[in-house]
């Protein structure tokens, strides 16, 4: 075998190019390094059993996704992100960063996250008129157990006549047929309005309304407003 022989003084001149298998160079970049580019289709890495070990430099790491998105499918026993100590930023993309969650949920664990529910709310109302009934009746009864705040509000809407009065209270139950009264009698006169709230808490609530003067109708408009 030929033992062929470089002559040259000057190390860093004796240069050796290296080619790919398509008989093309090496890809290098402005500063000479090696250049990895992906295909069209992203670029796929597969962890070894072990998992893949990442470490950012001290500057941070930037990952750029593709146009349509970066996919990363955790394995099966799931994908643990350590942040640094200052903590991780994720910018997401123009359009909303999409979380999906895997079938047996997504826990975030964090000493200081702020979490704000989703606030569902309840209006309900219901129309009295022509009532003349001095002796008075109940709403209807309304399960308010789901509820962390809740109120009443009545307006007399009567305006033709000046005695066209109204009595209301609040009423609450343990079991829908045992009431108590949480409120004291509030008269309500023409064109006016008054809001009940229970200072105790028990699963059922309603109000009974009654007219003053049984010569003159009354007009109410009821409602059962809350949070959840």
């Amino acid at each position: 075998m030929p033992n062929f022989k470089i002559i040259q003084d000057i190390a860093d001149q004796a240069r050796v190019k290296v080619y790919g298998s398509q008989n093309l160079p090496l890809k290098t970049d402005v500063e000479g390094s090696l250049a990895i580019t992906g295909p069209a289709s992203g670029l796929l890495v597969t962890a070894p059993a072990q998992g893949l070990l990442v470490t950012a430099p001290a500057e941070g790491l930037n990952v750029t996704g593709p146009v349509g998105g970066l996919l990363v499918t955790a394995p099966s026993k799931g994908l643990m992100v350590t942040a640094p100590a200052e903590g991780l930023s994720i910018t997401g993309p123009a359009g909303g960063l999409l979380v999906t969650a895997p079938a047996n949920g997504l826990l975030v664990t964090s000493t200081g996250l702020s979490v704000v529910p989703t606030v569902a709310t309840t209006d309900v109302s219901v129309e009295i008129t022509g009532l003349t009934d001095t002796a008075g009746w109940p709403t209807d009864t309304y399960n308010v157990i789901g509820l962390r705040q809740f109120s009443f509000g009545i307006v007399n809407r009567a305006t033709s006549a000046e005695n066209a009065q109204a009595t209301v209270k609040l009423q609450i139950s343990p079991d829908g047929s045992t009431w108590v009264d949480n409120s004291s009698v509030v008269t309500l006169n023409q064109n006016s309005a008054t809001a009940l709230v229970a200072s105790i808490f028990l699963k059922y609530a309603r109000v009974y309304y009654a007219a003053v003067n049984a010569a003159s109708t009354v007009d109410l408009s009821i409602f059962l407003q809350g949070q959840a």
